[in-house]
């Protein structure tokens, strides 16, 4: 959490260097341009100037002067203080269940950190994948995919990487030379990425696109949300793991001393505590409930969220000292402020205008305009932060959808939800590469040739669900 919590703002004592400054006048000087500028034909003024702030704060976001939950913040202030929307509007968006949902995800995600539940069910999910190198590296994969499902992807990285570079020591990979080391601890990176995708808990991406959803009318259960994502990392997951065997051809041929290093691992960590046993049920309770009654008939994905994380505080199994110390507050703010973006864009038409000018140039082709949609989205979620990538497009996607008869809503919003994940090709691209980088095992130029093949692939599988499974599922 502790990485994250860094991510989401600045160390104490940060002053601001010259690019900083730069950094932030441009982006105001932008803002001030929508002002002088006057909107184009089909564009009410509103929309113009919500572009505006859509502008400013990718530049805020891409460049983080400032940290992007500040920037969140700035979003909601900046509509009501140019005239865009009413500030009980902007707040009232604020106030939509996914946030909530996401209180109580990381407060559960907290308790499991805080009890070693999840050093546990990486080691047990590793030791059935000892039989060879390869298979090895699969099940690294598998494993920070599976954590993924449930518990946010920086913490999977994090608590992966020692175990991973402590097995790496013990069959002496040397960093940067061993491919084994290269594709161990891509794994890690890219394994955590695919992951998120699963569930709605995985990616912080996917509660903003429920709650956008949910303003659209449009609600989005848990068993929904993976009916729609799972194809897509049962396909993904493989395809990646296979590229980077191809890519990174494994010198070593026997791991005897990783699974020497696994057993001794799970030796030190000795029997089940009772605090894991009931952080285990109540998790457990709460994914069941999540599968089967969080449609918006029964209680809804932030009602049982908050249930599960309530139930810790009832059984002593967390204590809000530890909630303080693990919950990253700063990125309940950026959520709140990118679904008032979301809605904001699209109450004053500026989603939909941007995704007429974006039709005009894909024409009536549906196939083109899913496939540019999702390649848009990939390219931004590489250089800037996946929440603020996927904030920026939703709105667009829905536009899409409200021009062009061929896309719905959510269609359009599980293709830009879905490749907001795949961030494979650079270091700043999401925590999980951060933290893989950090072991020293690959270089930037190994992460840049990878992730350009694995970015590629995984373009080409979500276009293909998209087309086929999605569009064959809502009936389209």
């Amino acid at each position: 959490m502790e990485k994250l919590k860094k991510k989401m703002g600045r160390d104490e004592g940060h002053s601001f260097n010259r690019w900083d400054i730069f950094s932030i006048l441009i982006s105001f000087l932008a803002l001030t341009l929508f002002f002088i500028i006057p909107p184009p034909s089909g564009l009410s003024h509103n929309g113009w100037l919500m572009i505006g702030i859509l502008v400013m704060a990718i530049i805020l976001w891409i460049t983080t002067p400032i940290p992007i939950a500040v920037t969140g913040l700035l979003i909601m202030v900046m509509q009501p203080l140019v005239g865009v929307e009413a500030a009980e509007d902007v707040f009232h968006s604020f106030g939509n269940q996914a946030v909530f949902f996401l209180i109580g995800v990381f407060i559960l995600a907290a308790a499991i950190e805080k009890h070693g539940l999840h050093r546990r069910i990486a080691l047990k999910f590793l030791s059935m994948f000892e039989k060879s190198p390869r298979m090895f590296t699969f099940g690294i994969m598998i494993s920070s995919a599976f954590l993924s499902f449930i518990m946010p992807t920086h913490g999977v990285a994090a608590l992966l990487l020692p175990i991973v570079a402590s097995i790496l020591v013990a069959m002496k990979a040397i960093p940067k030379q061993s491919n084994f080391g290269k594709v161990s601890m891509l794994a890690v990176a890219y394994g955590c990425s695919i992951g998120s995708l699963g569930t709605p808990i995985g990616g912080a991406r996917n509660v903003l696109t429920i709650g956008i959803l949910a303003n659209e009318g449009i609600k989005i259960s848990f068993f929904e949300w993976m009916k729609y994502s799972m194809p897509v990392v049962f396909i993904a997951i493989p395809t990646v793991w296979v590229i980077l065997q191809v890519v990174f051809p494994l010198e070593v041929e026997g791991i005897s001393e990783a699974k020497k290093e696994i057993e001794e691992q799970v030796g030190r960590m000795g029997g089940i505590s009772r605090n894991e046993i009931i952080v285990s049920a109540i998790l457990s309770v709460t994914v069941l409930l999540w599968v089967f009654f969080s449609s918006p008939k029964y209680m809804g994905l932030a009602v049982i969220s908050l249930i599960g994380s309530m139930l810790l505080f009832f059984t002593g199994s967390i204590s809000w000292e530890d909630v303080e110390k693990r919950v990253p507050w700063g990125i309940i703010l950026l959520y709140g402020g990118a679904i008032t973006l979301g809605v904001g864009m699209n109450n004053t038409g500026a989603g939909a205008w941007i995704a007429n000018a974006m039709l005009d140039v894909a024409g009536n082709n549906v196939y083109l305009v899913i496939l540019f949609l999702i390649m848009l989205t990939v390219i931004l979620t590489n250089v800037m932060s996946n929440v603020g990538a996927v904030a920026t497009l939703l709105p667009i996607g829905l536009g899409v959808a409200a021009g062009f008869s061929n896309i719905s809503p959510l269609l359009s919003s599980m293709v830009v939800a879905l490749s907001g994940g795949l961030a494979f090709m650079f270091v700043i691209s999401t925590p999980g590469n951060a933290i893989a980088y950090s072991s020293g095992y690959f270089s930037t130029r190994d992460l840049m040739k990878a992730g350009s093949i694995v970015n590629l692939a995984c373009i080409a599988i979500i276009f293909a669900i998209a087309v086929i499974y999605w569009r064959g599922v809502l009936g389209i």
